[in-house]
């Protein structure tokens, strides 16, 4: 691959994006965050660090738990599934894991109550670099719901990115879930989202149509921020090339794991219909930050730019969105996570629900409440 781009002159010297192996036919892997507390359901700090140690596990067939750069949260990660329901086994097992170790999580895009400059970081090598980059910014943890999905080579995967980054707006809005900081209402539906966009290479994806666009435009970002290789670009779904995948991460840890596997689901039938059947219209970057910010501002019950370029409320796009999905999913099968999602759009929204209880009762009743969901795995 050589020469300009829509940034201009490739890098010839630095870190270079690798290529694209092959990641599956759309096969899906989970990532998801969880916070750490203690039986005041507040965060555990420092003290959470040998039960991190205590409960890592690697190599296990159901997947791996590992710690992550704030000392009282643990990531599980699923191996590669085959479909949504075959992550919820796995992530079944890791929560079922966790709670073995006598581990009280909480899944939260962000801790309702954590103080503000209360994060405890852990030291590696990486961490260590992404401190001193981030100074002071990393003062409060963040959780994530991230879902990859397995491509089998580097042309489907931008037709698959292209068809995702149109409808990242929608994910984030299905899975907002932090309306509170510091103990505060933020105002958002999820208040993570705009702690994310604090942090450098954070952003919406830029508008690419083909894996050289790719390299230049991650290559540019690695040059300007000597970075040491591609994972340190961390735009909101970004191609991960030795893995054969998009990882999508706009999306707030949930607590539900029915809620999990639908957006998993969603996402891979997404996928699958951007390669059948792509977007007439990208987005442009403009539009597209607009509509996510939208997206973490008011949740479902915003308005956005559809790809017909019609301004229109986000539930009208969701209903669209989750009918493609679910006619690509349905002839394998694969289709039944889609009924949570569908459960997301008829309830009150995860924002609701956390105001009414705050309303109701305080914010204890709020943060037993989300412990009491993360710990119930058939929900």
């Amino acid at each position: 691959m050589t020469g300009g781009g829509p940034t201009g002159t490739r890098q010839e010297a630095g870190a270079h994006v690798p290529d694209h192996v092959p990641g599956g036919e759309f096969t899906v892997g989970v990532e998801e965050e969880l916070m750490l507390v203690g039986a005041d359901d507040e965060l555990m700090g420092a003290a959470a660090a040998p039960l991190v140690d205590a409960m890592s596990l690697e190599g296990s067939p159901a997947g791996v738990v590992t710690g992550e750069i704030y000392a009282d949260q643990v990531e599980l990660n699923s191996p590669v599934c085959h479909n949504a329901e075959d992550a919820w086994r796995s992530l079944h097992t890791l929560r079922s894991a966790v709670a073995a170790h006598g581990a009280r999580v909480l899944a939260a895009g962000v801790h309702p109550t954590a103080p503000l400059g209360g994060a405890v970081l852990t030291e590696s090598p990486r961490y260590d670099r992404i401190r001193e980059e981030y100074a002071g910014l990393m003062r409060t943890p963040t959780a994530a719901l991230q879902v990859h999905v397995g491509l089998p080579d580097a042309s489907t995967a931008m037709l698959a990115y292209r068809g995702l980054r149109n409808r990242l707006p929608l994910l984030r809005a299905l899975a907002a879930g932090s309306p509170y900081w510091h103990g505060t209402d933020s105002g958002q539906a999820s208040a993570r989202a705009a702690i994310i966009r604090s942090y450098p290479r954070t952003t919406m994806p830029p508008l690419l149509r083909s894996w050289e666009e790719y390299v230049v435009r991650a290559e540019a970002a690695m040059a300007a921020a000597e970075a040491p290789d591609h994972t340190y670009v961390w735009w909101e779904m970004r191609p991960r090339p030795l893995l054969g995948t998009l990882e999508v991460r706009v999306m707030d840890a949930v607590p539900s794991l029915a809620s999990v596997a639908g957006l998993t689901a969603l996402a891979q039938g997404i996928a699958r219909r951007a390669v059948g059947s792509p977007d007439a219209v990208d987005l442009s970057e403009d539009v597209l930050a607009v509509n996510d910010h939208r997206a973490g501002r008011h949740g479902l019950e915003a308005r956005v730019v559809d790809v017909d370029l019609v301004l229109r409320p986000l539930r009208e796009v969701a209903a669209r969105v989750l009918a493609e999905a679910r006619a690509e999913l349905a002839p394998d099968g694969h289709d039944a996570p889609l009924d949570a999602v569908e459960a997301i759009l008829a309830r009150e929204t995860e924002p609701e629900r956390h105001r009414r209880l705050v309303a109701s009762d305080g914010m204890p009743a709020l943060l037993a409440d989300l412990v009491a969901r993360t710990a119930d795995l058939e929900g």
